[in-house]
C-alpha cells in the first residue's frame, strides 16, 4: 500500500511510501488496518485474490515475484505477540465461532468448543484430529515473517502488547500520515478482558514454551 506522509500525498491515491503489513493472526490486525484506513484496503496483498488470507512472507514472496514485482522494494512490518496470550485469544475465538464461519476454521471449532483450556493446550499436540489446511494455531508467530534462511525478513515487528505507541513509533520513524485509534481503544475483540496467565498452569505453560521455543528466543518473551 501507499502510505501518505502529509495532506497533498493523501488525496493522492499513487503517492505514499510503499508498505506491506505481515498480518500474522490474532496480533491486532484490524486495528492496524483501521490506522491505515483505505490505503490498507488497496495494498495488494488485500487486492489480490492469490494473496488473501494470512499469508507468510516467503509465500508473499513468491506471489509478488510471479507478477514481475519485488516484495522487498517495501518496508515490511508486522504485529507479534507472547505466544502465551495469543493462545488464550485462539481458544476463545475458534472455540465461540459457532461453525467457524468468521474464522474459518470449522473442523477445529468441533474440535475444542466443549474443550477446558488445558485440554485445548493437549489438543494442540495431537497430530491426529483432521486440521484445517492453514493450521494457524499449530504454527509459531515467527513462521510468517521468516525469509528462506530462517532470517527476520521484515524491517519493523511492532508489539501487540505496546500496539498503539509501537505504531506511533512507526509512523514517526517514516514521517506518515496516520489515523491511530485513540489509546485505550480495544485492540482484540475476541481476547477475554483478563491476564492470560490465571488460564495457565505450570504444566501447560511448559507446553507452550516448548511450542514456541524459537519465538521465544527470537523476541524475548516470557510467560511473566
Amino acid at each position: 500500500m501507499l502510505v501518505p506522509h502529509n495532506m497533498s500525498e493523501a488525496l493522492n491515491p499513487w503517492a505514499g511510501e510503499r508498505m506491506v503489513f505481515i498480518h500474522t493472526p490474532k496480533c491486532g490486525g484490524s486495528f492496524v488496518s483501521s490506522a491505515f484506513g483505505l490505503r490498507y484496503k488497496w495494498c495488494p496483498t488485500m487486492r489480490w485474490r492469490e494473496a488473501s488470507g494470512h499469508l507468510t512472507y516467503r509465500q508473499y514472496k513468491k506471489i509478488f515475484a510471479d507478477r514481475g514485482r519485488n516484495l522487498d522494494d517495501n518496508i515490511l512490518f508486522t504485529v507479534i505477540r507472547n505466544p502465551w496470550d495469543w493462545h488464550v485469544s485462539w481458544y476463545h475465538y475458534v472455540g465461540r465461532d459457532t461453525g467457524g464461519r468468521h474464522s474459518g476454521m470449522p473442523l477445529e471449532h468441533e474440535q475444542i468448543k466443549d474443550l477446558s483450556f488445558s485440554d485445548y493446550i493437549k489438543w494442540l499436540d495431537d497430530e491426529d484430529p483432521l486440521r484445517s489446511c492453514d493450521d494457524y494455531m499449530r504454527r509459531q508467530i515467527s513462521d510468517w515473517i521468516l525469509d528462506d534462511r530462517g532470517k527476520i525478513a521484515v524491517s519493523d515487528i511492532l508489539r501487540q502488547e505496546n500496539l498503539h505507541a509501537d505504531l506511533e513509533g512507526l509512523r514517526d520513524r517514516y514521517g506518515l500520515r496516520l489515523n491511530i485509534p485513540p489509546e485505550g481503544a480495544r485492540i482484540n475483540a475476541s481476547h477475554p478482558n483478563e491476564d492470560y496467565r490465571r488460564f495457565y498452569n505450570d504444566v501447560d505453560s511448559e507446553r507452550i514454551a516448548r511450542r514456541h521455543a524459537r519465538d521465544i528466543a527470537l523476541f524475548d518473551y516470557s510467560f511473566d
